[in-house]
């Protein structure tokens, strides 16, 4: 596998990160091999008491002008979507609807992941294991690892752009805190 740097050019300032969305502002730009992959915040599209409380936002990554995976019911960076992908959260990748969710603050690898579940049939999942994570297709024939870190990066093989899209967002959202153990939080 051959490694891919998922690493943002440009990130808006850490005080504009750690807000919440307020309008529509553009937080990252990630250059890959498909091309610059842009992150655009925006208030939620619901107004709901609880989503107001919580600041869910619209997070948009954009290849070019069009947009690839938008999650409609993210939150700002590190502990509320943390919680929200804990809780459940929707969008589109590619045009198809998935749900996203998230397991695990055990000490065992296995029982930490996100898992997106698209209407189409496919998931794709982010797994821990002992000494790295996976990027993992689950179809109805069987799985197929696509990425995977070493030595802090990741190695991918045939990424797609949807699926180039979510290890953007895993990245740049801070979420891949999910899969590490909760040992390195404290020390």
């Amino acid at each position: 596998m051959p490694e891919s740097p998922v690493k943002p050019s440009w990130r808006a300032p850490w005080r504009m990160w750690l807000q919440p969305a307020h309008t529509r502002d553009r937080h990252a730009v990630i250059p890959t091999a498909h091309g610059t992959y842009t992150l655009f915040r925006e208030p939620g599209p619901r107004l709901s008491a609880d989503a107001k409380a919580e600041a869910w936002e619209r997070w948009q990554f954009l290849l070019g002008e069009e947009t690839v995976l938008q999650i409609d019911d993210a939150a700002p960076p590190w502990q509320l979507i943390r919680t929200r992908l804990r809780r459940g959260a929707r969008g589109r990748l590619d045009g198809v609807p998935f749900t996203a969710r998230a397991a695990g603050r055990s000490l065992l690898p296995g029982r930490r992941g996100i898992r997106f579940a698209l209407d189409d049939g496919r998931t794709l999942s982010f797994t821990a294991h002992p000494f790295h994570l996976r990027l993992v297709r689950e179809t109805g024939g069987g799985d197929e690892v696509l990425a995977r870190t070493r030595a802090g990066g990741w190695e991918t093989d045939r990424l797609d752009r949807g699926e180039l899209a979510l290890l953007c967002f895993l990245t740049v959202s801070g979420v891949d805190r999910l899969l590490r153990s909760p040992l390195h939080e404290v020390l």
